[in-house]
Parts: C-alpha cells; sequence; structure tokens
C-alpha cells in the first residue's frame, strides 16, 4: 500500500516483517502468502522451488504419491515456443511484414520485447520438425496443445501474430494468435491444459500486477491489442480476457488485488452485454466499478496511434460509475416517452442494484433511478422490494397507504391543472418531468402528458391512469371541491415560473459543483468546461429574470 513516511521494517535475524502503515505481520511465508494471494502449501512450495529446496513431507508422506512433473515440462516448453516465436518475429526475415503491420498499428519495440511477441510461421509442420530437432518426442508433443489434434505434426497457430499468455507469476502457459493474411478465424487461443485454466487466467496480469498494487484498480479490456496500447500510454494496469467474457475466477483474482475495476469494451452490441455481465459480476464480489467510453477512435489502440497517449489518460479519467452508465444504456433502449419505457428501463436495473453489498447503495441506487427516468421514488421501492422477495415485479403496484401526498407547491400546480386541463399546453411549453422535484407530482404530469399525446384529456382518462390510491383521491377530492376554479389562470401561471425558477436554481447547483470538481483539468478538457460555464451563464440570466417570483 502507499506511504508518506517509512513504515515497513524487517527484522532478519527474528525472520519476521511488521508493517506499522497498515498493522501486518508475520514470517517469510507469510510475507510471501499476502504479495502473492497464496495459501501455505502453495506459498511453501514455491518458495522451495526458488531457493532450490527439497520438499519432504512429515512421516516421508504417503506412499501412493508419486510426483508428476507434467505441468512443469509443459510450462517450461512453452516458454522455449514463446523465445522462438520472438526471434522469428525480431530477428528473422519471416517476421518482417508482422513487424511492419505493428508500426502501421504504432506498437513501439518496447511493447514487443516487454509483452514478447512473436511469429508462428505459414509452415505449419515447421514447428514440430525443429521441436523434434531439439529431443522432444513426439509423444509429448501430440499432447502439449500445440499441435493439430486430427493431424499430430500440424501446429495449431500458423502465419499469425503470437501473443504469449502468462500466470501471474510470468510464466508462459498458453498463446493467443492473430491472423494477418489468408482465411481463418481473426484470433484463435490456446485450449485448456493442466497449467492453463481460461477462466482463471488474464492476459498481462503479470505485467499489470505491480501497478494494480500501487493504485488498487485494474481496466479490463476487450483483447491483446487494447491492453498493449494501455501499457505503451504509460497506464500499465491493463488486463484482458482471454476470448471468452469475464468469469467469476477471473473476478476473484481481481479481487485479491483490486477494489475498483475500469471496463473499457467496445460499444457494439456485443461490447454492451459484455459490459453489463461484467458489472453484475464485479459487484457481487463487492467491487466499485466504472465504464471507460472510448471516444476518438474505434479502439485504444487507434486511439493510441492517431492522437497520442494523452487522450486515454483523458479517457480514463473521465470514466463514469456504472450505475451513470446503465442508466444511459437503457434509456436508449427503451422509449422514454412513455411510462411503459420508463419502467421497463427502471426494472433492467433491478439486477444491478439487487448486486450491490451496501443497503445504502442500493437506497441511493433506487432514487436514482427514480429522479433519472422520472418514477415515483415509492412504487420504486415497493417494486424492488417485491423483486427481491419474489424475483419479479407485481402487474400492479399501489402507493403505500400509510405515506399521504403532501400538497407541496408543485402537487398544487398540478392538481389545478387537473381541474383546469385547458392550461395544460402553456405548462408544457414551459416545463418537462426533470423540472419536478415532488415525484407525485412528477408521476402526475406524466399522466396528463402521456393523456396529451393520446389526445385524450380528460378528468375521466388522468384517473384511469393514475395507480396509486392516494393520488387518485387526491385528484377526486380536487376536482370536486372547485378549488382551484377562481382565478386558476394567474395561479397555474405563477406556480409555472415558481418550478421553472427552482428548476433552473437546482441546475444551476449542479453546474457550479461540476465546475469546481473540474478543477485542475487538462487543456483537452477546455471544451468541456466552457461549454459548463455557458450553460451556467444561460442559467443564471434566466434566474434572474424570474427572481422576482414569490416563493
Amino acid at each position: 500500500h502507499n506511504e508518506k513516511t517509512p513504515s515497513f521494517h524487517v527484522r532478519p535475524d527474528k525472520k519476521t516483517y511488521h508493517c506499522f502503515g497498515c498493522g501486518k505481520g508475520g514470517g517469510l511465508i507469510t510475507f510471501y502468502m499476502e504479495m502473492e494471494k497464496l495459501d501455505f502449501v502453495e506459498a511453501a512450495l514455491m518458495l522451495a522451488k526458488k531457493a532450490g529446496v527439497e520438499v519432504v513431507y512429515e512421516g516421508g508422506g504417503p506412499s501412493e504419491i508419486v510426483r508428476d512433473d507434467t505441468k512443469e515440462q509443459l510450462i517450461d516448453l512453452y516458454k522455449r515456443v514463446a523465445g522462438t516465436f520472438h526471434f522469428l518475429l525480431t530477428s528473422s526475415d519471416m517476421g518482417k511484414s508482422v513487424l511492419e503491420y505493428l508500426s502501421e498499428r504504432g506498437i513501439n519495440g518496447e511493447m514487443i520485447e516487454l509483452f514478447g511477441l512473436g511469429f508462428a510461421p505459414a509452415d505449419r509442420r515447421w514447428l514440430h520438425r525443429f521441436l523434434t530437432g531439439k529431443g522432444y518426442s513426439p509423444e509429448f508433443l501430440e499432447k502439449s496443445g500445440l499441435f493439430s489434434k486430427k493431424y499430430p505434426e500440424a501446429a495449431f497457430f500458423s502465419n499469425r501474430l503470437m501473443f504469449p499468455i502468462c500466470d501471474r507469476r510470468g510464466q508462459t502457459v498458453a498463446f493467443g494468435g492473430r491472423i494477418l493474411a489468408g482465411e481463418g478465424p481473426k484470433y484463435i487461443n490456446s485450449g485448456e491444459m493442466i497449467q492453463y485454466k481460461k477462466g482463471e487466467t488474464l492476459f498481462a496480469f503479470h505485467l499489470a500486477l505491480p501497478e494494480i498494487r500501487t493504485e488498487k484498480s485494474i481496466i479490463l479490456c476487450e483483447g491483446y491489442m487494447d491492453v498493449i496500447a494501455w501499457h505503451q500510454a504509460g497506464i500499465r494496469r491493463a488486463v484482458a480476457p482471454l476470448g471468452t467474457a469475464l468469469t467469476e475466477g477471473q473476478v476473484q483474482l481481481i479481487s485479491s488485488f483490486a477494489d475498483t475495476v475500469f471496463l473499457s469494451f467496445d460499444s457494439d452490441e456485443a461490447g454492451q452485454k459484455a459490459t453489463e455481465k461484467a458489472v453484475l459480476l464485479c459487484r457481487k464480489s463487492g467491487l466499485t466499478v466504472y465504464v471507460i467510453s472510448i471516444t476518438g477512435g474505434k479502439d485504444p489502440a487507434d486511439i493510441l496511434l492517431n492522437h497520442g497517449p494523452e487522450l486515454l489518460h483523458d479517457i480514463l479519467k473521465n470514466a463514469i460509475i456504472d450505475m451513470e452508465y446503465l442508466l444511459k444504456l437503457y434509456a436508449q433502449k427503451s422509449s422514454m416517452d412513455t411510462i411503459e419505457g420508463k419502467t421497463k428501463a427502471a426494472l433492467a436495473l433491478f439486477p444491478y442494484i439487487s448486486s450491490l453489498k451496501v443497503g445504502i447503495q442500493r437506497e441511493s441506487s433506487l432514487n436514482r433511478v427514480a429522479q433519472y427516468y422520472s418514477l415515483s421514488p415509492v412504487e420504486l421501492q415497493n417494486d424492488f422490494r417485491h423483486y427481491t422477495e419474489y424475483g419479479s415485479v407485481p402487474e400492479k403496484t399501489r402507493r403505500d397507504p400509510g405515506k399521504p401526498i403532501k400538497k407541496t407547491a408543485e402537487i398544487r400546480a398540478m392538481l389545478a391543472i387537473v381541474s383546469n386541463i385547458e392550461y395544460f399546453t402553456l405548462m408544457r411549453s414551459t416545463l418537462n418531468s426533470d423540472d419536478f422535484e415532488d415525484s407525485a407530482a412528477r408521476d402526475l404530469f406524466i399522466i396528463i402528458e402521456e393523456c396529451y399525446r393520446d389526445d385524450a384529456l380528460t378528468p375521466d382518462s388522468i384517473l384511469s391512469r393514475c395507480t396509486g390510491e392516494m393520488l387518485k383521491n387526491l385528484v377526486t377530492e380536487t376536482v370536486i371541491s372547485g378549488e382551484f376554479a377562481e382565478n386558476s389562470q394567474q395561479t397555474i401561471k405563477d406556480s409555472i415560473r415558481l418550478i421553472k425558477r427552482n428548476s433552473l436554481e437546482r441546475r444551476r447547483i449542479r453546474i457550479v459543483n461540476k465546475i469546481r470538481q473540474n478543477r485542475g483539468i487538462t487543456l483537452d478538457e477546455k471544451q468541456v468546461l466552457h461549454n459548463l460555464v455557458a450553460e451556467k451563464m444561460s442559467i443564471d440570466e434566466e434566474f434572474i429574470r424570474l427572481k422576482d417570483v414569490r416563493a
């Protein structure tokens, strides 16, 4: 963890350590367990291997235990093959065209070395001849995962840019390959082996781990080239799943070292679905999630090539919390001008809200959904409660009869409209649902707006769309009493100005807060700040014009 003053102390004579910053301490094996997130046996075995110490089991160990070193042999083979592919890319005529491709994509020599990129020859039998010439038996190579099951001498990877896949200790355990010419899948990856579990491994995790430990955060990308682009930009905590959607095993690995995840997936439909799934998996593990919006290019590699590393740094700074991303995503997928569309969008967020670990987060998220989609917070809470208890939402929900609707200025304005429906066109020309702070008033505005659009602007039609009994009773009581029969036009005009004034004031405060939060922004964000200031000035001018309205 980060410390401003020295806190970590080691006593070599006692073979112990203690950190006065976090309070943890122990011996050598405990330290290794903490750093590498291993259990005791794993840590002891790894340290013994590093030191060349033979592991002796108490009592000699069970006689039936026979050491199987197949895994170590395969890891050694993959290390040698990765080195061979790298040599072919960087130091042979075979790799010249591939080096040109990498140069065109803006990938520099440092990244080629760091990631150990390589080239698999087009001749599918080359690798088998090479390895048998180095003393490997055909039987061992047949079960190595490097060759076709049907044609044991034909290499699985051929004429491809090669990406070594390493475990978290930096040992090569698999490969990914990108085709550059000819027919075939764009990317292919090694199948699972004894040394490689796809769902528990992340590309470049061993390279990203030092920065992940420091920042306590990680960037999840779509693929290999995206990861390399982030690293070349100086952001060294980027990793990628391996040809599949994010898995629980990968999230478990992440959560051992980080508490925040930045998702950097494509913006197409497949990328959106991958982002949704990743958000839920990460939140269920207690991780905070932000979503990166790729702007200025189709992917991070394209942005790095055409705009340089500064834009990638800016994009990372502008990542939004997952809740805001999902709110916008579901709004785009639904019809926001109907209550049905808003309901559909809100219900789509229930799995996300359920995944949140803290009750305060769930309550805050529900309130945000109600605000963003202009829905009743009480009704939304009721629906969510039913969802968590029964796994579904009731067809009809009613407002809690024990919580009466307060007659705020906003609700009185809407009741005046119900009593004098001809003035609604005046109200809707100035206000929209976002201008209302009172949820009941906002609900009533939306109901009347729907009636207006359906050419059914009558008290009966309005009542039929009120789902809460308290709201229905309030509407009928107001209409029958004739409370707003006199001086109705002036009352409604004053109410419209008041609601607009309060709405502008809330927006003004939000803009000021945004400006304060953006203090110290980069030059590339200057246009963003300019837009915020312009909007604030416009709001202030209208606010001044309405300042004489009495609350």
